[in-house]
C-alpha cells in the first residue's frame, strides 16, 4: 500500500472510534479524579468543623455534624461533668477516602484539661458517611475518648486526705479529728414533716421552716442533715433527740478544737464548698469538698487543706463502678499552722468570759514579745472576732496615753487636780461616768478613780498632734504586721476644741480594737511596744523604749487603780497587777449607750476586756479580768 495514499473509508471510520474511546475514557479519569478531590474537601471540612466545635466548648454544634446528634450529645455532657468540667482540645489528623468515595475516616487527637488531675491525650478514628445531607461524623463513644466503649463514661476519683492541723506555741494540736454526729432526719422515715422538723428544731436549735422546706424537697431516702454535734453533746441529748419521729444519725469525724469555745471566732470552721467558693477557687475546690468557711481556717485554707490522689478514670455507666484507670495525680499534703495561742491563757479566757450575754471579748498578750495567747470573743455563734476586728472607742482606758503625754508635757502625777461633776468645753458638757475623787485630789487619784473632767481641764497643756504621736509609742494606730487580718486602730489629730476634750478622755474619732487596748498595757508592763504576734510565722517588731520615768509614774497610778479605784474587783489578785477601767459612749442617746472596758496587765500577761453596752468598766468588765487572773492561776 502506497503510505501516502489516503485512507480507505472504513479505515477512517474504525480510527475514528477507537480516539473516541480513548478521548473518553480521558475524560471520565478527569471527571473522577475532580470528583474525589471535592468530596475529600468536604469530608476533611466536616471533620474540621466537628473538632473545632469540641474544642470551643459547644457540644451542641459538635453533635449537630454527627449521625446520631442526642446521643452523643448526651454523651459529651455526661463525659465534661463526670470530668468536673474539663475541657477538650481536638485536632483532626489525615483524612482517608473509602473506595467509594461515600465514607472517609480520619485520626482525632482529644486533649482533656482536668481541674486539679492536670492533662492527657487520646487518639481514635473517627469514621464519616456521605449521605442527601452532605457527610456526616458516625457515633461511637471513641468520638468521645480512645478509652470508651458501650455502656461506659469517663469520670474522676480521690482519696480522701486529712487535713493539716491548727498547733499551739508548743506545737500541740489545737484542732484535730474529734468524733462527731451529723443529726437529721430521713424522708421516708418522717410522716408528718412540719412536726418533725418542729420536734428536732426545738432540741438542737435550728430552723424548723427551713429543714421542713429540705424535707419537702427531699429524695425518697435522703438523709436530711440539721446540725453536726460534738460526741459529748450529742450523748447529753441522745435521749431526747430519738424520740424525734424519723430522726437518723452518722457518726463520722471532723477536725475541731478542744471545746465549742475555744478560740472558735479566731481558728475558724470548716464547711463543704458553696457554689460561690468553688466558682472562685479556679478549679482548686470541687462541690462538696470541705473548706474553711470563717477565721484562720478560711483564711489559710490554701496552705491547711490536703488533697488526696485523684485519678481519670473510666466508670461503668449504670453500677459507677471503675473499670480501669487513665491518669493519676499524687496528692498535696497540707502545711500545719502554728499559733502562739496558749492552752492555758485560752481556757482562762474561756472560763472568764463564761455564758456572757453580751457581745464580749477579751485578749491576752505576753508583753515582752507581743504573742497573743488568748482570744475569746462572745455569742459563741458569731464568727466575727471582734477581739481583733472589732472598732470601738477606747473611753477611759486611753487615759494611759493621754498621762503619758502630759507626762512628756512636765505633768506632776502628785500635783492637785480638782475633778468638778461637770465642765464645759466651748458650750459642751463634760461629766464623769465612773465616780469622782475626794476633797482636793491629786491626778494620780483621779486617774486611779476615771475622772473625766480632772484629764479634760488639763488638755491645754498638749500640743496638736501630741495624743497622736504619743499614741503610736504603744501601738495604736501602727499597722501590726501580723499575716491574720487585724482591724487597724486610729487616733486623728482632734478638730477643735471640744474634739480635743474628748480625745483627752478616749472619745471623738479615737478608735482601738481590743488587740491593740492589750498592746497599751502590755507596753506599761514591758517598757515598749512589741506587735502582736498571733502566728510562729509573724515577724517581731519593737517601738521605741518608754523612759523609765514615765513608766515607774504610770505602773504607779495603774497600780492605785486596782488597789483603790475603778479596778478594785482585781485588789485580790496576787502579784503586782495594773489596769485601768473605761466606760466609751457610742452612738446616739441622751445619755448615749456606753461599752466597758477593762486592760490590766501582771508581769509577763496583759490583758484587754470589752463588753458591749456594758454600764461601766469597773462593774463589768473589772470582774471579768479579775476572773481570767483567777482561772489562769488555778491551771498553773
Amino acid at each position: 500500500m502506497d503510505p501516502m495514499a489516503p485512507p480507505s473509508p472504513r479505515t477512517a471510520t474504525l480510527f475514528a472510534g477507537s480516539l473516541a474511546v480513548v478521548l473518553g475514557a480521558v475524560a471520565l479519569h478527569h471527571h473522577h479524579k475532580a470528583r474525589g478531590g471535592d468530596e475529600r474537601a468536604a469530608a476533611t471540612a466536616a471533620i474540621t468543623r466537628f473538632a473545632a466545635a469540641r474544642s470551643h466548648g459547644d457540644d451542641a454544634a459538635a453533635a449537630a455534624l454527627t449521625d446520631r446528634p442526642r446521643t452523643l450529645l448526651r454523651a459529651l455532657r455526661v463525659n465534661r461533668s463526670g470530668l468536673d468540667g474539663a475541657r477538650a482540645a481536638v485536632r483532626v489528623g489525615r483524612v482517608v477516602m473509602g473506595k467509594d468515595e461515600r465514607t472517609a475516616s480520619a485520626t482525632l487527637t482529644v486533649r482533656w484539661a482536668v481541674p486539679a488531675i492536670g492533662a492527657w491525650r487520646s487518639t481514635a478514628r473517627a469514621t464519616l458517611r456521605r449521605g442527601d445531607a452532605g457527610w456526616r461524623v458516625r457515633f461511637t463513644p471513641r468520638l468521645v475518648d480512645a478509652h470508651l466503649s458501650a455502656g461506659t463514661r469517663l469520670g474522676t476519683a480521690s482519696e480522701g486526705a486529712a487535713r493539716a492541723t491548727i498547733l499551739d506555741r508548743d506545737g500541740r494540736a489545737l484542732v484535730r479529728q474529734r468524733a462527731v454526729v451529723e443529726v437529721g432526719l430521713r424522708r421516708d422515715r418522717v410522716a408528718d414533716t412540719a412536726a418533725s422538723a418542729r420536734a428536732l428544731a426545738a432540741i438542737v436549735d435550728v430552723d424548723a421552716k427551713a429543714l421542713r422546706r429540705q424535707l419537702v424537697g427531699a429524695g425518697k431516702r435522703q438523709f436530711v442533715l440539721a446540725t453536726t454535734l460534738r460526741a459529748e453533746d450529742y450523748n447529753a441529748l441522745a435521749g431526747r433527740l430519738h424520740a424525734v419521729p424519723g430522726l437518723e444519725t452518722v457518726a463520722t469525724t471532723q477536725p475541731l478544737a478542744p471545746s465549742r469555745t475555744f478560740a472558735r471566732a479566731l481558728l475558724g470552721g470548716i464547711g463543704p464548698a458553696t457554689a460561690e467558693q468553688v466558682a472562685a477557687s479556679g478549679g482548686r475546690l470541687r462541690a462538696g469538698d470541705d473548706t474553711g468557711q470563717w477565721g484562720l481556717q478560711r483564711q489559710f485554707d490554701a496552705r491547711l487543706r490536703s488533697t488526696g490522689a485523684r485519678r481519670v478514670v473510666v466508670r461503668d455507666d449504670k453500677t459507677e463502678e471503675v473499670v480501669r484507670t487513665i491518669k493519676a495525680s499524687a496528692g498535696d499534703r497540707g502545711h500545719a499552722l502554728r499559733t502562739l495561742l496558749s492552752r492555758r491563757a485560752q481556757d482562762a479566757a474561756e472560763a472568764a468570759l463564761g455564758p456572757q450575754p453580751r457581745a464580749a471579748s477579751l485578749v491576752a498578750v505576753q508583753p515582752s514579745t507581743g504573742d497573743v495567747l488568748a482570744v475569746a470573743n462572745r455569742p459563741t455563734d458569731d464568727t466575727f472576732d471582734r477581739a481583733l476586728n472589732g472598732v470601738y472607742p477606747p473611753g477611759s482606758t486611753f487615759k494611759v496615753v493621754t498621762t503619758d503625754a502630759l507626762l512628756r508635757r512636765g505633768l506632776d502625777v502628785d500635783t492637785v487636780v480638782p475633778c468638778p461633776k461637770t465642765l464645759a468645753v466651748d458650750g459642751r458638757g463634760f461629766h464623769n461616768f465612773e465616780g469622782e475623787a475626794g476633797a482636793s485630789p491629786t491626778f494620780a487619784s483621779d486617774f486611779a478613780t476615771s475622772c473625766n473632767t480632772a484629764l479634760i481641764s488639763l488638755a491645754g497643756r498638749l500640743r496638736d498632734g501630741d495624743l497622736t504621736a504619743v499614741a503610736k509609742d504603744f501601738g495604736v494606730g501602727r499597722s501590726a504586721p501580723t499575716s491574720v487580718d487585724v482591724a487597724a486602730s486610729r487616733v486623728p489629730k482632734p478638730q477643735g476644741e471640744v474634739a480635743h476634750a474628748a480625745a483627752m478622755i478616749g472619745q471623738d474619732r479615737i478608735t482601738v480594737t481590743p488587740l491593740a487596748m492589750a498592746g497599751v498595757a502590755a507596753t506599761v508592763a514591758a517598757g515598749r511596744w512589741n506587735a502582736p504576734r498571733i502566728l510562729a510565722d509573724d515577724p517581731s517588731r519593737s517601738g521605741p523604749a518608754l523612759p523609765a520615768g514615765e513608766l515607774q509614774k504610770l505602773r504607779k497610778i495603774m497600780r492605785l487603780v486596782v488597789t483603790s479605784g475603778t479596778g478594785t474587783p482585781l485588789a485580790g489578785i496576787p502579784g503586782e497587777v495594773i489596769g485601768k477601767s473605761g466606760t466609751a459612749e457610742f452612738g446616739s442617746g441622751d445619755p448615749p449607750p456606753t461599752h466597758a472596758w477593762f486592760i490590766a496587765a501582771r508581769g509577763d500577761l496583759a490583758l484587754a476586756v470589752i463588753v458591749e453596752r456594758g454600764r461601766s468598766g469597773s462593774s463589768v468588765a473589772a470582774p471579768i479580768a479579775a476572773s481570767f487572773f483567777r482561772a489562769y492561776d488555778e491551771a498553773g
